[in-house]
Formats: structure tokens, sequence, C-alpha cells
């Protein structure tokens, strides 16, 4: 009798410690990275050209931003110069 009561008891407590060990140990709320489009600015077709593009791109570290094959810039001031990067 002994035995079925411990069994009853220790087979939903074992899997109840199985799952929140599988639960805690994934990590599936990731923070979202929604893709936000800025307005950037390629040097087209001179370099004192700077025409509008959305890029989603942002100022720090990375590979260089591109939109249609040409390096998109932020721009600072008057001049499209300051680099951006894809995200």
């Amino acid at each position: 009798m002994k035995s079925i009561i411990l069994k009853a008891l220790v087979l939903p407590v074992a899997a109840f410690a199985l799952a929140s060990a599988g639960a805690v140990s994934t990590n599936t709320a990731k923070e979202s990275k929604a893709d936000v489009l800025i307005q950037a600015y390629i040097h087209n077709p001179t370099v004192n050209d700077c025409s509008p593009v959305q890029v989603n791109c942002s100022p720090g570290a990375g590979p260089a931003c591109l939109s249609s094959g040409f390096t998109a810039y932020g721009k600072i001031n008057q001049d499209c110069n300051q680099q951006l990067h894809r995200n």
C-alpha cells in the first residue's frame, strides 16, 4: 500500500521538476528586434550628392550599411558622412 501511494506522489513531483527545469533552461523570451527603417543617404552619383534612402541600419560597430550596392551614410549637419552599420 505504501508503494502505491509513494508512486502516485513521486511521479507527478518528478514530472513537475523536469518541466520546471526545462522551462528555466530555455531562453525563448528574447528581446524583439523589429526592423526599424531610418533615413540614410547614399552618394549618388557624386560624393557631393546625397540621395535619401530607407535602411535598417544604425551608428555603431559592424558591417557597413548598404542600399542598392551603395554605402549608406547618416547626415551630420549638412554632410552625409556618418558611418552606419547593419543591424
